[in-house]
């Protein structure tokens, strides 16, 4: 563990965090019929939405879906897209009228999700380079209208969620696989071979208890949160409470199976940073999954974080109800469930000789 586990986690970082912004999925709605005119003597005839669109089709920020505008908004406020980029019918009319010495601007409309600036910066400056790339156009606007009620969020907003979840998933993890192996190297567990109680009892019991020091956990990072440091919660704040309590039971279960593995509480402590640094990486908390090289995306999505951050994310930032999030509320669901199975079929019953 002194040598692996370091290099596991410099090589999970590297692949993290080497790449750019790319590959993140708008939608593109080219009204632009194109415009005829005189410049000086000569006829110019431009078609600068055409151009536009075939700029952000080879650029590798950017994935491009033609649509309506109006659909890609819908799709941008339930996650499809990122943004939805509307190139007006008289953008190259304007464009036009502007090098005759008019004082016009072409504006492009852009409906986007300003839960990740990150992400935001790479799409706008994508749009902004396929304009400026097009035959030179110049004195254009990007009119922005952020989604989930027009909120422009601060660094601090975007990135609560995360952390939120990052906390619940190292120290839920880390205090639960400590207690747990202090019950063996303290001779607790011993003692509690020779009573009635079955493994499969002693673990349901080491899972409620944990459980409770899970939920006040949860209060606490709540309470700072969004008490002290003023969080955005656009959703159901007990929908946002019940969500961080099923992961921290995920989390809690994910210990005690880990811990049928842990002989001693060294060993335990080497577990934590094994499990939560590659979930902080590999989750979406630092780069978008999209722009992790394509074959670590699956592996991403087998990560218990990651269907958190969408969780608090989707509540705080989003808005979402329950019928939104059903998806992830089942998986965290169905991976509580199967740690509990794995640590009840690997639950030890007697002292190892």
């Amino acid at each position: 563990m002194l040598f692996a586990m370091p290099a596991v986690v410099m090589l999970i970082f590297g692949f993290a965090l080497g790449g750019q912004v790319s590959n993140v999925p708008i939608l593109v709605d080219n009204q632009d019929a194109g415009y005829s005119a005189n410049l000086g003597t000569a006829g110019v005839s431009l078609h600068a939405g055409n151009q536009i669109l075939a700029s952000l089709q080879t650029d590798s920020t950017v994935t491009v879906t033609t649509g309506s505008y109006s659909t890609g908004r819908a799709n941008v406020d339930s996650g499809t897209y990122f943004a939805a980029i509307l190139i007006p019918s008289n953008f190259s009319q304007t464009v036009l009228m502007r090098a005759q010495g008019r004082n016009v601007t072409a504006s492009i409309l852009v409906y986007i999700d300003g839960t990740k600036p990150t992400i935001a910066a790479g799409v706008i400056g994508a749009l902004q380079s396929a304009v400026q790339n097009s035959s030179g156009i110049k004195g254009f606007s990007v009119v922005q209208q952020y989604a989930y009620g027009g909120v422009k969020f601060s660094g601090l907003d975007v990135s609560l969620p995360s952390v939120t979840a990052f906390v619940l998933t190292f120290l839920v993890l880390l205090i639960s696989l400590l207690t747990v192996s202090r019950e063996t190297t303290s001779g607790t567990l011993p003692r509690l071979y020779t009573t009635p109680l079955t493994a499969v009892e002693r673990l349901l019991g080491y899972t409620l208890s944990l459980l409770v020091v899970g939920i006040m956990m949860v209060v606490v990072v709540l309470v700072v949160g969004i008490g002290l440091f003023g969080a955005v919660v656009r959703g159901d704040t007990l929908l946002l409470f019940s969500a961080a309590i099923l992961y921290a039971l995920s989390q809690v279960l994910l210990a005690v199976f880990l811990s049928n593995f842990a002989r001693n509480e060294f060993q335990a402590v080497q577990l934590a940073p094994l499990i939560g640094f590659p979930s902080m990486a590999l989750s979406g908390m630092l780069v978008p999954i999209s722009s992790l090289p394509a074959w670590i995306q699956p592996f991403c999505r087998l990560i218990p974080m990651y269907y958190a951050n969408q969780l608090f994310e989707g509540i705080m930032l989003k808005g979402y109800d329950m019928g939104a999030l059903a998806f992830d509320f089942a998986i965290v669901g169905v991976m509580a469930v199967l740690f509990l199975v794995l640590a009840m079929s690997t639950v030890k019953d007697r002292i190892d000789a």
